[in-house]
């Protein structure tokens, strides 16, 4: 007893010391650690990384930008299940303790132990916090105290409903994303507050290691994680032993993984750059602003689908370059699939393959009539019909005659690792020689085409861009051939000399003859420039209608030489060309390079009364507090008459009725455009409009070189602009062009430009500005050469 006393005596006198010993050293560390600590109050102005979105002119989701995928929700808008998912499995004393919790760190210790690995943490969600926002990730015991500092601030500042507010709206899901609703629509492609039980404790479970329990990378290791999920659920009383046991026998129907959504990516990146500019790249990324554009999503796949069949089109004509590669057969003759990019034959993609699909395939057979290609998981045939365009080049290009392929073998061999277009699913055939009819995939031969092309679409009255194709694959080349490539554009200028042409004064039934001339080059005065037609004709006295029908050279250069060079010049510009142009009389040709936007821009100054839009692609940006950072309206300006815009339009309407746009009359409607093909066929064009809407063609090779002999506007670049118009406007009305007061109609006689008569044979209607128009009805007098012209601009 007596040694009792004596100890408990040592203990309280221990104690003594000891007591403000530990109370002053633990002071002493809380400030030593305190010092520099960030302040937890900014956690109220936070404000976290956010997606960019960039939306259609009908507000559908085209594209996003963005470091974090994050999309901010109030915990209103969060399902009980989820907060309880997240509270059971990560901090099941989350509303007893004030930041740490030494008892769940002592209960994640011994589930770990049980469980032979670590499923749970020993952090609390304010720790979590810590982490997230204020403190590195290294482990050091300072750190450890600096974090259950910070955590028991958070807890002072802020109540419960906020911290897990803030947590379930920044911890990171996997696969980009950061929160919860990003995870929903991650994982399952909807909005948090539509989550049930079994979707919820999934996504609770994700946090402690989102790639380790992915669904999309090791599905049994998801199934785990989501039944000790729902377990705890049930441990700590959220959901009763019905509710468990159904959401343990509910299966997860995960969303199809998908990129990150680009629906129209020259035209996005056209956006990015805009936008970097504007704000920054930080504020790009970061920002959580909204963009709402003039682009229409339904225009915009129209040309994207029109731009690539007609490259593919035009490609075949240029020859079948081989097969993609070869694959290696390993023993026993199986193929080696590793080395075949895009087939996956341990997929079934048959839910996805549909007609008019282009896969990569692998033939694996010859027959005399077909060849038989693996797709990995099915095969298919191609007859030999739908390889035809095997052969050598079109003999259009080089003048040569060519032989169709007889046989498959001709252009394939085993194992070629080819391109084919899906033509029909499951019809029946017999693709072996056992005689036995099987289920097969009808194909064609395809290749990935070397030829580039663009398309842009405005609406002419507002300038807004409406669509735009900058090449033929995105992922392939990123250079926006709409708004980047600057060429030539052959015929394609010529409205706009011939427009100029009427504002001074001509008009359409003015002549001028069609001859021969030579003029010195500027540069070396001792060479001569001999221009001549694309027929390599010439056809006397011509109208200027008849001369931009049939796209005339040698009328337009000395219509050019008449109006003035410089005159022209400005002209464009007024038009809203800005890109330089030659200061010459080769301008008459197209020599000048311009891009497409710029030149369908101005060709929709035609179809809007004269009235310039310029091209807008934003019409508000909105920052994530919803205010307004910009809105734009369109910027338009009356830069050509009424009367010359119109009578410019009914040119080009005879272009496409009768001259070398009439490959886009079978459009049934009103439609005015025009063609353009430079040297050596290296450039295709064609830029045409309605009433409504005004859409440019560019076609060509990005190395300059030629597309091949006869591959002009006419051919390669009207089909494009036709398939696109054709969808686009489908089961729309039809409107004609508008018709100014000021313009008379008047029937003419084509051979004397005077009034006709009722007996006058081929008499035609033309179109002239009030006063302008013929009066006589006289027989016409002989006819001279200044009655067939305003001036001869012959060269020497």
């Amino acid at each position: 007893m007596r040694f009792l006393k004596i100890f408990l005596k040592i203990i309280f006198f221990f104690s003594l010391i000891m007591i403000p010993i530990a109370i002053i050293a633990g002071i002493g560390i809380y400030y030593k650690f305190s010092r520099n600590l960030p302040d937890i109050k900014t956690l109220k102005s936070y404000k976290p990384s956010l997606i960019t979105r960039i939306y259609s002119d009908t507000d559908e989701l085209i594209a996003e930008f963005y470091v974090e995928k994050r999309i901010l929700v109030p915990l209103s808008r969060i399902p009980s299940y989820l907060k309880d998912a997240t509270i059971a499995v990560e901090d099941a004393n989350f509303f007893k303790h004030s930041g740490l919790d030494f008892s769940g760190l002592l209960r994640a210790f011994l589930i770990n132990i049980k469980a032979g690995k670590v499923v749970e943490g020993g952090s609390t969600i304010t720790q979590q916090i810590v982490k997230m926002m204020f403190l590195t990730p290294e482990r050091a015991l300072s750190r450890k105290v600096r974090e259950a500092i910070l955590a028991y601030r958070i807890e002072k500042e802020f109540s419960k409903e906020e911290i897990l507010e803030l947590y379930l709206n920044h911890i990171y899901y996997g696969h980009g994303a950061y929160g919860v609703e990003a995870a929903a629509q991650t994982y399952f492609g909807k909005h948090v507050e539509e989550l049930n039980i079994a979707e919820s404790a999934l996504i609770a479970g994700l946090p402690r290691a989102p790639s380790v329990y992915s669904p999309y990378f090791a599905l049994d290791r998801t199934l785990r994680r989501l039944r000790h999920s729902i377990r705890r659920m049930a441990e700590e009383g959220y959901i009763t032993i019905e509710e468990e046991r159904n959401a343990l026998e509910t299966e997860p129907q995960f969303k199809k993984r998908v990129r990150r959504k680009n629906e129209a990516p020259y035209f996005v990146e056209y956006i990015r750059q805009y936008l970097e500019n504007r704000f920054g790249s930080t504020m790009l990324y970061h920002g959580g602003l909204k963009v709402y554009t003039t682009l229409n999503m339904e225009f915009q796949r129209a040309a994207q689908k029109a731009l690539k069949d007609g490259l593919r089109r035009a490609d075949k004509r240029y020859g079948y370059r081989g097969a993609i590669g070869n694959v290696n057969i390993e023993n026993k003759g199986k193929i080696d699939w590793k080395g075949v990019e895009g087939i996956n034959p341990f997929k079934n993609e048959d839910e996805s393959l549909k007609v008019g699909d282009i896969r990569r395939g692998v033939v694996i057979k010859l027959n005399p009539d077909n060849a038989v290609v693996s797709l990995g998981t099915r095969k298919g045939i191609i007859d030999i019909k739908d390889m035809a365009w095997a052969r050598s080049p079109d003999p259009s290009i080089d003048g040569k005659r060519y032989d169709s392929i007889k046989s498959p073998s001709d252009a394939l061999n085993l194992w070629d690792i080819i391109e084919v277009r899906v033509l029909e699913l499951d019809e029946e055939i017999d693709f072996d020689t056992s005689g036995l009819s099987r289920q097969h995939i009808r194909l064609a031969l395809e290749q990935e085409p070397l030829v580039q092309g663009a398309v842009v679409c405005l609406d002419p009255r507002t300038g807004y861009i409406k669509a735009m194709v900058g090449g033929y694959d995105f992922s392939i080349s990123q250079f926006n051939r709409a708004i980047q490539a600057v060429r030539q554009a052959g015929s394609a200028f010529k409205p706009i000399i011939y427009s100029e042409a009427i504002e001074k004064g001509y008009t359409t039934i003015d002549k001028i003859i069609d001859s021969p001339i030579i003029y010195k080059k500027e540069i070396d005065k001792d060479e001569l420039w001999k221009p001549v037609n694309f027929e390599e004709k010439f056809y006397g006295p011509t109208t200027l209608r008849t001369a931009l029908i049939h796209s005339r050279n040698i009328t337009t250069i000395k219509l050019l030489q008449d109006i003035g060079v410089n005159e022209v010049v400005d002209y464009a510009k007024r038009l809203g060309i800005k890109s330089p142009l030659n200061p010459d009389l080769s301008m008459a040709l197209g020599s000048s390079s311009v891009n497409l936007l710029e030149l369908t821009s101005a060709y929709g100054i035609f179809a809007n009364k004269g009235i310039r839009a310029e091209p807008m692609s934003v019409k508000v940006i909105i920052d994530r507090a919803g205010n307004i950072l910009e809105e734009n309206e369109s910027v338009t300006e009356s830069v050509i008459s009424e009367e010359v815009a119109y009578i410019t339009t009914n040119l080009l309407e005879g272009v496409v009725k009768h001259g070398t746009g009439r490959g886009v009359r079978s459009l049934n409607r009103p439609v005015a455009g025009k063609t353009g093909t430079t040297n050596n066929f290296v450039d295709a064009w064609f830029i045409g409009y309605t009433p409504d809407l005004v859409a440019g063609v560019w076609v060509g090779m990005d190395q300059d070189i030629p597309l091949g002999k006869n591959e002009t506007g006419s051919r390669v670049a009207s089909p494009i602009w036709l398939q696109f118009m054709k969808e686009i406007l489908k089961n729309t009305h039809i409107s004609d062009f508008y018709i100014p007061p000021t313009i008379v109609f008047s029937k003419i006689d084509p051979k004397t430009g005077v009034l006709a008569t009722s007996d006058t044979k081929g008499a035609i209607f033309e179109c002239f500005v009030e006063g302008t128009e013929p009066t006589g009805y006289s027989p016409p007098q002989e006819i001279t050469t200044t009655d067939f012209f305003r001036r001869d601009m012959g060269g020497t």
